[in-house]
């Protein structure tokens, strides 16, 4: 009777034992099985984060892209601009050939009166000169 008691608790260790080890062992793969769930539920978050990043980003391009393409079009247009009136005021001029001559002239005037040496003198053309272009400045409008 005394084997069948020991017999008895030697099993009912070795049963606890084994019992122990299994929620041990067998616990820590369900704990690693939650941890990877829990890891994919935050890898997914994650993507959803990360696909509304690269939206905004993409938005964000095409913000810059566009504001790029004003750009060059106002800088096209601002030469445009430049170019018409640029002829604009190149034809007066090239069409009153007379008019230039006499505004050489003036200026021609205007120096060779200054190095006469007289005070008086140069005064009274540059009065004449002043007149004279005041002429011409009216006929060119």
């Amino acid at each position: 009777m005394l084997i069948q008691r020991i017999g008895k608790g030697i099993t009912l260790v070795i049963l606890i034992i084994t019992l122990s080890a299994c929620s041990l062992f067998g616990g820590g793969q369900k704990k690693k099985e939650e941890e990877k769930k829990q890891k994919q539920a935050d890898a997914k978050n994650e993507s959803v984060i990360d696909q509304e990043l690269k939206k905004q980003y993409q938005m964000y391009n095409e913000v810059i892209k566009y504001q790029k393409e004003q750009d060059a079009k106002l800088i096209k247009e601002s030469e445009e601009r430049y170019k018409k009136l640029k002829e604009e005021s190149d034809k007066p001029i090239k069409g009153s050939s007379e008019e230039k001559q006499k505004a050489k002239e003036a200026k021609v005037g205007k120096e060779g009166s200054g190095d006469s040496g007289s005070g008086d003198s140069g005064d009274s053309g540059d009065s004449s000169d002043s007149g004279n272009s005041s002429d011409s400045g009216g006929s060119e409008e």
